[in-house]
């Protein structure tokens, strides 16, 4: 199964929400839509869900959709069923499809299994911890085999600690099936690190749909690279203050030169244009502040060795 969202555009009253919304989504992939809160990422989401209609356009699937292999939407606050246990949350969806009962104890003690909830398996869901609950809530989606999985802001809930583990959980939960996976998050980072692609959702437009990599190194516009992240903004009249600059020779744009912070190495240089202005360490890495030609470079090193007041040469690394 994959799918295919053309021109899909939503208006509440006289408010445009989304506008001509364009992306694929391929069998086995998992794609992001990150975006700032109240840009439209929900609305999107149950679009192609089929829980909202779009205004114009529409969403695609290479297979029709049946009972047997639905859309599924797993919200941010899970919507598990109180007053049933996580082995009853988890079959419910087999239970609606009157599986025999047999049945329905083998497929759910086996998602239990994968998804590390057995000892869970006769809780109720106030006695889940968060990330309990979103596992118990894939694994309800999961059961029923769907066409396709849509995750809403599947970090909202999580302590920080959680996230990156929940991300990758989520990355190998998707493999494992094989199913299409579209999520919707603000939390970039994360985002990043399970997707196949990424798309940003910026004024109610998709401004840019790639590879991770891509949008975060080749970003299609200086809004898109900062809201992505810090990005140096470097004036074309003073690209030859940095070493493995662009062609000299190369008609000007116009336009800054956008560097991400680990994108810019320094050397030491008692004759460089550079001089350190600050120095703050970060635990991976150390961010150094450096003022040149009445701009300031954000740059990060792991070499903790540079000191406030030293003159630097900075070059522009390759992506």
């Amino acid at each position: 199964m994959d799918l295919a969202v053309r021109s899909v555009s939503k208006r509440y009253k006289n408010n445009t929400i989304i506008e001509e919304i364009c992306f694929d989504v391929g069998p086995r992939e998992l794609v992001s839509i990150v975006g700032p809160s109240g840009v439209g990422k929900t609305t999107l989401l149950k679009i192609i869900a089929g829980l909202d209609t779009p205004d114009t356009g529409r969403v695609i699937y290479s297979e029709p959709l049946s009972k047997k292999h639905p859309v599924i939407i797993v919200f941010q606050d899970y919507v598990l069923f109180p007053s049933m246990t996580v082995k009853d949350n988890v079959g419910f969806g087999l239970k609606a499809r009157h599986m025999k009962k047999r049945q329905i104890t083998q497929q759910v003690d086996r998602m239990l299994a994968y998804f590390q909830l057995t000892r869970q398996a006769d809780q109720y869901p106030a006695q889940l911890s968060a990330g309990q609950k979103q596992r118990v809530a894939i694994a309800r989606a999961m059961i029923v085999n769907p066409a396709v999985l849509l995750l809403d802001e599947p970090f909202a809930n999580l302590d920080r600690n959680l996230k990156m583990e929940t991300a990758r959980f989520i990355r190998s939960t998707q493999q494992e099936f094989g199913i299409p996976t579209i999520s919707v998050t603000h939390d970039l980072e994360e985002a990043f690190a399970m997707s196949d692609r990424i798309g940003v959702l910026l004024d109610r437009r998709l401004q840019q749909f790639d590879t991770p990599r891509q949008v975060y190194f080749n970003s299609v516009s200086q809004k898109v690279a900062q809201f992505l992240g810090p990005v140096n903004l470097i004036p074309e009249q003073y690209l030859s203050f940095f070493r493995g600059s662009r062609d000299p020779a190369a008609p000007a744009s116009g336009n800054p030169v956008m560097a991400r912070p680990e994108n810019l190495v320094m050397t030491e240089d008692a004759n460089g244009p550079g001089r350190i202005t600050e120095k703050t360490f970060a635990g991976h890495y150390t961010v150094y502040s450096v003022a040149m030609k009445n701009n300031t470079y954000t740059v990060y090193s792991q070499d903790d060795r540079f000191t406030v007041g030293k003159q630097v040469t900075l070059q522009i690394t390759p992506y």
